[in-house]
């Protein structure tokens, strides 16, 4: 009976095996997972490269992250020639924050994001004589737990303002074109979320009728979460990390197997999750730690269980 149920679970490992494989082959699509578009998104105004040459105000974010979930922010600045000048912008420095949006019922965020701007450059010979900046790169905090790969997902929504002070005072400035461009990671997808209901999306928590309202032009709000073909290359590779277990059930000396698991299992730890940084554990480690120790403990059964089969036959002079 033992060896029907065992064999039952090589096959059905077998087949998940290769119904992954060809899930992920199928879902493949130049080299990336999904549709083309899957990993971007925008929202505000339409992105357009022609901000420059029209010299009007235009304040362009855009906004990457890596597979481990780690988001970072640049972008540019174009102020138009009227703007400049009404705001004396050659000796006011033009600043930018971001506004958090509400993330949590119950919860007012308060802190700010300052993104510094470089210097505004202008270029006198052009006809609109426009001044131009980059935004200086930074990582960015989301409202997200990397813990739960490969399941995480995140939530980051904000309202930039564009603003220069003038002794004490704040002066805040109004850029009706304000365009952010998310450009996730292959194993991500971006989704545009419209109103707060949307954003918060709290289980245990009742939307109010304010929070179905629309958010304005100038709020931008996300939520990003792993693509259904990543999740399963993932399922993948754990399943090819119990090749080497079931092989445990099958070797009278398994040991070899143990020594593979350990390689795989690091192997796939650091392409997936990355080197262990301070002994931050991820829940996916666990199950990593359950396999090691499950094919440790049956190899080591089986060896024990072997080496007192070939002391009986020695002691009862029989060959092995």
């Amino acid at each position: 009976m033992g060896k029907k149920i065992l064999g039952m679970m090589a096959l059905a490992l077998m087949l998940s095996v290769w119904a992954s494989f060809v899930y992920v082959f199928e879902d493949n699509s130049d080299g990336l997972l999904g549709g083309p578009q899957e990993s971007t998104a925008w929202c505000g105004t339409p992105p357009s490269s022609s901000a420059p040459a029209l010299g009007r105000d235009q304040l362009t974010l855009r906004i990457t992250n890596n597979m481990h979930g780690e988001f970072m922010l640049t972008g540019t600045v174009v102020v138009s020639e009227r703007t400049f000048n009404r705001y004396d912008l050659s000796r006011n420095e033009l600043r930018l924050r971001l506004e958090p949006l509400q993330w949590s019922h119950g919860i007012t965020p308060t802190f700010l994001e300052q993104v510094k701007i470089q210097k505004l450059s202008r270029n006198l010979l052009a006809h609109n004589k426009s001044a131009y900046a980059e935004l200086e790169p930074r990582p960015i905090s989301v409202q997200g737990r990397a813990r739960n790969f490969p399941f995480d997902t995140y939530r980051y929504g904000y309202k930039p303002v564009l603003y220069y002070l003038k002794g004490n005072d704040r002066i805040d400035l109004n850029f009706k074109h304000i365009t952010t461009s998310m450009e996730m990671s292959n194993t991500f997808t971006p989704i545009q979320q419209y109103n707060r209901a949307g954003y918060i999306n709290e289980k245990y928590s009742q939307a109010r009728e304010d929070d179905y309202k629309p958010y304005t032009a100038n709020e931008c709000a996300f939520s990003i979460e792993r693509k259904s073909s990543f999740k399963v290359i993932v399922l993948l590779l754990l399943l090819v990390i119990g090749l080497p277990l079931m092989h445990v059930f099958y070797r009278d000396e398994p040991g070899i197997d143990f020594l593979a698991t350990l390689v795989s299992v690091g192997a796939i730890r650091i392409v997936m999750v990355g080197p262990l940084n301070d002994f931050q554990l991820y829940k996916i480690d666990f199950l990593f730690m359950a396999v090691i120790l499950l094919v440790g403990t049956v190899s080591l059964i089986k060896a024990m269980r072997e080496k007192s089969r070939r002391e009986l036959a020695l002691k009862s002079g029989s060959s092995w």
